[in-house]
């Protein structure tokens, strides 16, 4: 139900912007039929006008190919489909887990994904799911992080054996991808803002899923507009936590929305937003950890001694007499 849900909300939101076609979505789709003509889309797909048609094809060549099906049909149903399906795969990946992450579709950064038919629910699932591992391969920045949150080989094979067929069918395609990434606008890594090097202190945590993840993630780079941060969801480990994360992701996106002088695009806004309430409240729900985590550990510590500050010895009306003893008749 998620799924179809997700579908129709990205469809009525592409129909009713017919000038953004499919928004996001439109690159790989137009890199799909281009595929599918037998032309390269790094040579053919050429700045031609405003969003969508601003710049040269972004994504590494495997996306193209995972978009080869969408392209089958015209790009608003096709981006429709696309983000359904991939909603609904992180609906049942995040469902096995327990419910508490289901937060994650009140978000601002789904709104936002939904909103821009974005890749970041498909690469939850596969980071859930070893079976979808060969998503990671879409967005390798990110997907690498994503990895070393749950490893799987099964997720290696089959991004291996896309990676190898993008080769088989374009064997200069990485030479041309990057070419146009250093040629355009390219995103930094959170780490690159003094906010986002606070998220460095989920490595602290490291042996744990979500310490891999939050830490990795402030690495690399990524667009700070939200969609690409729905993965931190992932470093809920109950309701509570993805319930907070929630809330201060519209928090972040008010203060966007209020600071934000254009409106089509609001990238510069952002990045403090999110780092300051997206970001920095992963990082401190890892470094909570349940029971394990040193901050939570701190926290008891401080508590305890706090009640032993306050602890006072019972008076004497507390304390239980002894019974009388009753004399023995002889």
């Amino acid at each position: 139900m998620i799924g179809v849900a997700a579908a129709l909300g990205a469809l009525v939101v592409f129909v009713g912007n017919p000038e953004f076609v499919a928004k996001d979505f439109t690159y790989p789709w137009r890199a799909a039929r281009a595929l599918l003509a037998g032309d390269d889309p790094y040579r053919v797909i050429r700045p031609s006008g405003p969003y969508p048609y601003e710049t040269v094809f972004p994504y590494p060549l495997p996306a193209a190919i995972v978009a080869i099906p969408f392209a089958l049909v015209p790009a608003v149903l096709g981006g429709a489909l696309f983000f359904g399906l991939s909603a609904g795969a992180m609906a049942y990946a995040l469902s096995r887990d327990g419910l508490g992450r289901m937060w994650a579709f009140c978000s601002a950064p789904f709104a936002m994904a939904a909103a821009l038919g974005q890749w970041s629910p498909l690469m939850v699932a596969a980071t859930l799911l070893p079976s979808l591992g060969w998503a990671l391969a879409c967005k390798p920045t990110l997907g690498a992080a994503l990895f070393a949150y749950r490893p799987s080989w099964r997720a290696v094979l089959t991004g291996t054996l896309l990676v190898a067929l993008s080769l088989l069918l374009l064997p200069r395609w990485p030479i041309e991808w990057l070419q146009g990434v250093f040629a355009g606008e390219h995103h930094r890594a959170p780490i690159a803002r003094p906010l986002g090097l606070l998220a460095l202190l989920a490595l602290l945590r490291w042996r744990s899923p979500e310490g891999r993840l939050v830490g990795l993630m402030a690495c690399v780079p990524q667009n700070l507009y939200f969609y690409d941060q729905l993965p931190l969801w992932l470093a809920a480990r109950t309701g509570r936590d993805g319930f907070v994360l929630t809330v201060t992701s519209w928090l972040a996106f008010a203060g966007m929305r209020l600071n934000c002088t254009s409106e089509l695009f609001c990238g510069k806004e952002a990045e403090p937003w999110v780092l300051g309430l997206i970001y920095l409240p992963a990082t401190a729900i890892v470094l909570a950890g349940g029971d394990r985590g040193p901050l939570r550990r701190w926290l008891d510590r401080r508590s305890r001694s706090g009640e032993a500050e306050w602890t006072e010895a019972p008076s004497a009306e507390e304390i239980p007499l002894a019974p009388a003893t009753q004399p023995r008749v002889p």
